[in-house]
């Protein structure tokens, strides 16, 4: 593992390097933040000058400028809690969106809000990664692949990708076995944000109304609150204000998934919260979400996490 190229900007704006976090996998170099401006952490993990994880997790007494020159990257991150605006051009920050940033050398500057937490999960690829390694492997294929990572645009709408971030935020493991399994999840973000590029030039998203949009999120939402709850396609339907075949079918344009896959989706990511930060029993987390059998929950959350419930509170807890 090689120094990463954010490290004098983490120095310039209030970081240190800390060697006693275990939060974090240990494979990575975790910084903390001055304790006169904030609390919390940044957590990176840089792989042979290809690409890097990163997790944000820290917030600031007051609101704080941001002011840095980009190394030559691009980033595509999840922004998990956050708030603030970006300047020059101004984009309020947001939590909740996916979104991709190409640096190019330019000066970035940010102010960030106090007392919020900036939560993030993010994957830099670095210009060898991107216009070396993948065009030497794929040839005339890797146009398509740089063009799909610098047009993602940012969206609320992208829950695969999500659920991968969440999988590498919480993923503990040993130097090999760590290599192998970010090494896997960059691929597979590569592959999602292809296939979410290709299905949209393909699609007639574009033709859904603002308004059947505004109803399809509001139906997200609602999931999102109440995932526990037996949620019934006439219950939602009502939501909605459409009628069952065309909610249906809007979903899955909007979200890439099914009702039920949204839900399922929803129910394992809280799950993941409560293997890592409670002692509670599987088969009490598994009712708790909205599973009565607990064989039933663990086959869905295997579905998604890549892990049983009880792998995955182990690997959290592992070391």
């Amino acid at each position: 593992m090689t120094s990463h190229h954010f490290k004098p900007l983490l120095l310039e704006n209030g970081f240190s390097k800390f060697d006693q976090m275990s939060k974090y996998n240990s494979v990575g170099t975790t910084y903390t933040i001055d304790p006169t401006l904030g609390k919390g952490y940044y957590w990176i993990y840089h792989y042979k000058e290809m690409f890097s994880i990163l997790i944000h997790d820290f917030y600031f007494f007051e609101d704080y400028q941001l002011e840095l020159t980009m190394p030559e990257l691009l980033t595509v991150s999840y922004y998990e809690s956050i708030s603030g605006e970006e300047l020059n051009p101004y984009q309020q920050l947001k939590p909740g969106y996916i979104r991709s940033y190409w640096g190019k050398g330019e000066k970035y500057s940010a102010i960030i809000h106090k007392n919020i937490p900036v939560q993030s999960i993010g994957i830099e690829f670095t210009p060898i990664f991107c216009d070396q390694f993948l065009a030497h492997k794929y040839g005339e294929k890797y146009v398509n692949i740089r063009q799909a990572l610098t047009t993602l645009k940012a969206t609320t709408t992208f829950p695969e990708m999500v659920i991968l971030f969440r999988q590498i935020a919480a993923y503990r493991g040993a130097d090999l076995t760590s290599a192998l399994f970010y090494e896997g999840k960059v691929y597979e973000a590569l592959a999602l944000i292809m296939e979410r590029v290709l299905f949209n030039e393909t699609c007639h998203c574009s033709q859904i109304s603002k308004e059947d949009i505004h109803q399809i999120e509001h139906v997200a939402t609602h999931i999102e609150k109440y995932y526990a709850l037996q949620l019934t396609l006439d219950h939602l339907t009502k939501i909605s204000c459409m009628g069952a075949t065309k909610l249906k079918k809007l979903f899955k344009e909007v979200y890439h998934c099914t009702i039920t896959e949204y839900i399922q989706k929803q129910r394992v990511h809280q799950a993941e919260k409560l293997l890592a930060h409670t002692e509670l029993p599987i088969n009490e987390i598994a009712r708790t979400v909205g599973y009565q059998s607990a064989g039933r929950f663990s086959e869905l959350f295997k579905r998604y996490a890549d892990l049983t419930p009880k792998e995955y509170r182990q690997q959290i807890f592992r070391g």
